[in-house]
């Protein structure tokens, strides 16, 4: 469901740009406005799902940095990945440690699910996820900590 939303909120904002580039007048400029601002509207939806599932916002480019660093620093394998989905698995790790603050089998259950590189398709083992979560929670959720 969720990347049904983010393809939605891709697609207007897609679309959004191609209308506002193109330009248009008069009774055009009505039209024009409202992929925009259905592509807010789903951004907001997306936003208010993550909060409440306890998924921090995106982090600032220069706490990406640090954290995608700071991963490196553990074992550069694990930069395989994009660095926009490294991102968001670390955002979606943060609910699970939240959720899970009880059950650190089950945390470092899905940081082995989350963090995987083709030489390492069934996570990393749970000495270096637990690493990947101490990182996490230092830079896209040290409320946690």
């Amino acid at each position: 469901m969720r990347a049904r939303r983010i393809g939605r909120v891709a697609t207007a904002v897609m679309a959004a740009g191609l209308l506002t580039a193109c330009g248009s007048s008069g009774a055009d400029d009505e039209a024009a406005q409202t992929p925009a601002a259905d592509a807010v509207a789903a951004a907001e939806e997306i936003a208010e799902a993550e909060e409440a599932a306890a998924i921090p916002p995106k982090p600032d480019d220069e706490t990406a940095a640090k954290y995608l660093a700071a991963l490196e620093e553990i074992d550069p394998e694990i930069l395989k990945r994009e660095p926009e989905r490294l991102i968001d698995r670390g955002r979606e790790q943060c609910s699970t440690i939240k959720r899970f603050s009880g059950n650190p089998d089950k945390i470092l259950q899905y940081a082995n699910l989350r963090f995987t590189s083709p030489e390492h398709p069934n996570g990393f083992g749970d000495a270096t996820a637990n690493e990947i979560n101490t990182v996490i929670v230092k830079h896209l959720c040290p409320d946690l900590a």
